[in-house]
């Protein structure tokens, strides 16, 4: 059944008429130690950082989370996506849509413990037009992570492309170009390489050095629902989409109902977990004593079950802004003919030469002491 709003002039009316009133905020939440995990789990992320309480180094001497988290928040994409419209409104059959990019900018970090709530409001709408799918809206949500402080955590300003539904795929690799079996995903977290507590200082880093590749591998299904239920969030959806029996990941592991309802060939990703890639691949990077202040990203086409993917990053340039030293970093995601499917750019602050302190023995790793009469 279709929704009460099927053309792009109506969803636009409507949408238009909420801009700037943010939508009713997220229930706080405790962060866990758990919850981390999890989210690294469902991402692909092990960097110890943000998985083992005793990996203390750095100016974080207690677990953090990875600047990525957020998505687990809040995904942040529902005043794109709708607005104050309801949801009954509006029929992926009618008026479909695809996650365009983000741009995240972090202040703080967020600790196990610490009270988090989002609130998102629609920032904006404009008409636009692209060869595959002809006329489009773009709609601009903005969503701001907060603690039980009063502090500001971070925010990301994401778009969504709404457009009427052609009722197949929109252009993505070939089935042809997939290779045969492919590379399993799952070791590939255990493989990684990072810099850990090994200070990776301003002064050792030159524009058009090479970040070490990201191998993401085949993508699975069972990837996709890793990060649906543990990256996102383990909540049963309420309601399921017209189209589709299956509330999995937003229903789009069902092929069927990705053609005719989201424009997509096959079953597809969501785009954020190729942002968290980008992101993870800085992380790796810089190491424990940087700091990822923002990431600017695209999303130029789907990434499919069964496409093979690896981030690549290069240093852009080195500067200096005030007392920060910052490096700015390009980024991409390409798959198995080597086609960007998304790009970045990533702002990262690094320390100076001599400036990182030795951990004081308060947290040094922890050890039995021997037995004695004071023992």
């Amino acid at each position: 059944m279709s929704g009460k709003i099927t053309t792009l002039d109506e969803f636009e009316a409507a949408y238009r008429e909420g801009l700037g009133r943010p939508l009713h905020p997220r229930p706080w939440r405790t962060v866990t130690e758990e919850w981390i995990r999890r989210f690294g789990d469902g991402a692909g992320d092990y960097n110890p950082l943000y998985r083992d309480p005793r990996h203390v180094s750095g100016r974080y001497l207690e677990l953090i989370a990875s600047p990525a988290f957020v998505f687990s928040v809040d995904f942040g994409a529902n005043a794109s996506i709708w607005g104050h419209i309801p949801q009954s409104d509006v029929s992926t059959k009618d008026l479909t849509m695809l996650y365009l990019g983000a741009s995240l900018e972090w202040y703080r970090p967020i600790y196990v413990g610490d009270r988090i709530r989002s609130v998102e409001t629609p920032a904006g709408i404009r008409r636009t037009s692209t060869r595959q799918i002809g006329e489009a809206c773009v709609c601009t949500g903005v969503t701001e992570y907060w603690n039980s402080r009063g502090e500001l955590v971070a925010r990301l300003t994401n778009e969504m492309l709404r457009f009427a539904n052609p009722g197949e795929g929109v252009e993505a690799a070939t089935a042809s170009a997939r290779p045969a079996g492919g590379v399993a995903p799952d070791p590939l977290v255990w493989e990684r390489t990072r810099r850990g507590a090994e200070p990776r200082y301003w002064e050792s880093v030159s524009a058009g050095d090479k970040l070490p590749d990201l191998p993401k591998g085949t993508y699975t299904v069972t990837e996709l629902y890793l990060f649906a239920h543990a990256a996102l969030n383990t909540r049963r959806s309420r309601a399921v989409d017209e189209g589709t029996i299956d509330m999995g990941a937003g229903g789009r592991a069902d092929p069927e109902y990705a053609r005719r309802n989201r424009a997509q060939a096959t079953t597809f990703d969501y785009g954020p977990q190729r942002i968290c890639w980008m992101i993870q691949a800085v992380t790796d990077w810089m190491g424990d004593h940087g700091d990822l202040l923002r990431i600017d990203t695209r999303l130029r086409r789907p990434n499919l079950v069964g496409d093979m993917n690896t981030v690549q990053g290069t240093v852009k340039r080195t500067y200096r802004d005030g007392g920060d030293l910052l490096a700015e970093i390009d980024l991409v995601n390409v798959n198995q003919e080597d086609v960007v499917t998304a790009g970045g750019t990533a702002t990262v602050r690094l320390p100076a030469e001599g400036t990182v302190p030795t951990p004081a023995p308060l947290f040094a790793e922890e050890r039995q002491p021997a037995p004695g009469i004071y023992g």
